[in-house]
């Protein structure tokens, strides 16, 4: 299957595109009979379900068609426009995007960072971590998602891998940041010091969820409508969802690997666009979980 040109994905994220441009540096979920794929596809597709039950089909994030569901290591708002009249190859359709920035952008990700050597020697599993309730230990407390405002989501173990690979591409991708940078309107209403921590991770990174901030997660759904007890149906579908996965733990486990990072462009909710990924590097050489 012959890959799409650079230019060609560009416009097709040109069309796609406000001033901002958003781009998610993720570890994208393995479609090969892979557990923690089947988990969250499954809670996308009982929110989805709830909503329309509902009679609002509410739920923006669609993991089937629209997005790509992963685990996002670095997003931010890149500046990479073209500024002037220097138009991609005379098209002023591709004006916004500039595809020499686009490009050094990718390259410096491709050597500058050596993701197989960052996590050389880690294990690099991936799974879902519980939230207890009620100080109990028992399987029955373990809540392996968060609803919080609009966003669902299911709760990845910040494992050793994960927070290097985060680590490893902020640095060297901070140049790219546009500025001055917006500091999310929700870093308000954290507590100090927490608060100042995020506004300088913000202004400096381009993110407050890097370094100390950084939190691994699957989104799983996003409602913009949502205010106040409108969560109960949400809640409702994930506690469906959690009952069975965590039967599936008792019983078998659920879990995966990394396998590769990618960069593509976000969509609405923190989600990553579909048909939207500009690069994609091997990291792990071998796979526990899919080896011969």
């Amino acid at each position: 299957m012959m890959r799409p040109s650079l230019t060609a994905i560009l416009l097709h994220l040109t069309i796609l595109a406000s001033h901002a441009i958003y781009l998610d540096i993720h570890v994208p979920l393995s479609y090969d009979d892979d557990c923690l794929m089947t988990q969250t596809l499954r809670a996308n597709e009982l929110l989805r379900s709830y909503s329309s039950s509902q009679n609002s089909d509410s739920e923006q994030v669609d993991l089937f068609s629209k997005h790509t569901p992963h685990i996002t290591l670095f997003l931010a708002d890149f500046d990479l426009e073209l500024h002037g009249g220097n138009y991609v190859e005379n098209d002023r359709s591709l004006a916004q995007l500039n595809v020499t920035k686009v490009n050094s952008f990718l390259e410096t990700i491709s050597t500058k960072i050596n993701l197989t050597q960052v996590v050389q020697g880690m294990d690099c599993t991936l799974s879902l971590q519980s939230l207890m309730e009620h100080n109990d230990d028992s399987n029955n407390s373990k809540k392996f998602y968060t609803v919080n405002g609009s966003f669902t989501m299911l709760n990845v173990k910040n494992t050793p891998c994960l927070k290097a690979l985060s680590n490893a591409v902020v640095v060297p991708l901070e140049s790219f940041v546009k500025r001055p940078v917006i500091v999310p309107s929700w870093v308000a209403s954290l507590k100090e010091p927490e608060r100042s921590a995020a506004i300088y991770r913000s202004r400096k990174y381009g993110s407050p969820n890097v370094f100390e901030g950084f939190t691994p997660h699957l989104t799983v759904g996003f409602d913009p409508s949502t205010k106040g007890a409108d969560t109960a149906w949400r809640e409702d579908a994930m506690e469906q969802w959690n009952e069975g996965f965590t039967l599936l733990m008792r019983n078998d486990g659920c879990r995966s690997s990394v396998k590769g990072v990618a960069v593509a462009r976000n969509g609405i909710g923190g989600t990553v666009l579909a048909n939207s990924r500009m690069r994609y590097w091997n990291v792990v050489k071998h796979d526990p979980f899919h080896a011969g």
